[in-house]
């Protein structure tokens, strides 16, 4: 009787433990994925099946491959190779600079980026000021999602229990790092919101920075005339003409390139991102055309 008593006390305060934890790490800065890009420094990098020279072989890398660390074990860093884990060295990697997930207030629909590893200590937190100013905004979004449900659900109550997918709303954002060469860094942020309806609303909003000052581009930073402009507006429609079976476009004025254009950094030039519907259907998503710096240089 006395161990079963005992064995009693063990679990319960193994759990008061496990809720006391779960307390405890619930109110903590959430950091989701913390991952590096890097680059191929070398003009062949063996990649293997576990963190060693003992272990197989399984392909190689060129020199200016980019690739996503998740894991580094000593002098060993975990990628994904053909959409396995794999090994590589990682001394012959560039890194960019590390990018970390957060939830704002710890709500863990509204994920947002923090950027650690700069040189220069300004820059980083330059970018991630800016990073941050949009999550307070994100939150504002989820604020209003809040209130908007309540007052559907307070108004029309019947309509909420006949089709309660009609009530119940939601907002959240993810993002993209599109590229960290360690001179450019872009994401991508998405903000989704559903208020019923067969889908939600979502936006995709770029942040482009300059890594060794924090200071953040803009397309119009870019396209600094007319005539620039043009000709990407001109390239852009040129391949949407193209690819009739991603974009919905017949003319040229249809291709809208302004302030509002987003886009990211990608080898050899920029790709601009075009909205939900703006110039293809839904199942398009996010449509992208590739720019050659060519174009606008």
């Amino acid at each position: 009787m006395k161990g079963l008593k005992t064995m009693k006390l063990s679990l319960v305060f193994a759990v008061i433990l496990a809720m006391f934890s779960t307390f405890v790490m619930s109110n903590e800065p959430v950091k989701a994925a913390t991952t590096k890009t890097a680059t191929v420094a070398v003009d062949k990098l063996n990649v293997r099946s576990g963190a060693g020279t003992n272990y197989k072989t399984v392909g190689s890398l060129k020199k200016g491959t980019k690739v996503t660390v998740y894991a580094q074990k000593s002098s060993w860093s975990e990628i994904r190779y053909k959409g396995k884990k794999a090994y590589v060295t990682t001394k012959y990697l560039k890194f960019g600079v590390t990018v970390k997930t957060y939830k704002y207030k710890n709500i863990s629909d509204l994920k947002y980026p923090q950027v650690t590893g700069l040189q220069s200590k300004t820059a980083e937190k330059k970018i991630n000021q800016a990073l941050l100013n949009y999550a307070k905004g994100a939150y504002k979004n989820y604020l209003k999602m809040l209130a908007d449900e309540k007052q559907i659900k307070h108004d029309e109550p019947q309509l909420c229990k006949e089709s309660p997918y009609a009530c119940d709303y939601g907002y959240y954002t993810t993002y993209d790092v599109n590229y960290n060469d360690g001179k450019q860094l872009s994401i991508l942020i998405y903000d989704s919101l559903y208020q019923g309806g067969a889908h939600g609303i979502e936006t995709a909003t770029s942040y482009n920075f300059t890594i060794s000052n924090g200071n953040q581009i803009k397309l119009m930073n870019i396209l600094t005339s007319k005539t620039k402009i043009s000709k990407v507006q001109k390239y852009a429609y040129n391949y949407m003409m193209k690819h009739p079976e991603i974009f919905y476009i017949s003319k040229l004025s249809d291709v809208h390139i302004n302030k509002d254009t987003q886009f990211y950094y990608v080898d050899g030039g920029i790709k601009l991102v075009f909205q939900e519907y703006e110039v293809g259907p839904y199942a398009a998503g996010f449509p992208t055309v590739k720019i050659p710096s060519s174009v606008y240089k």
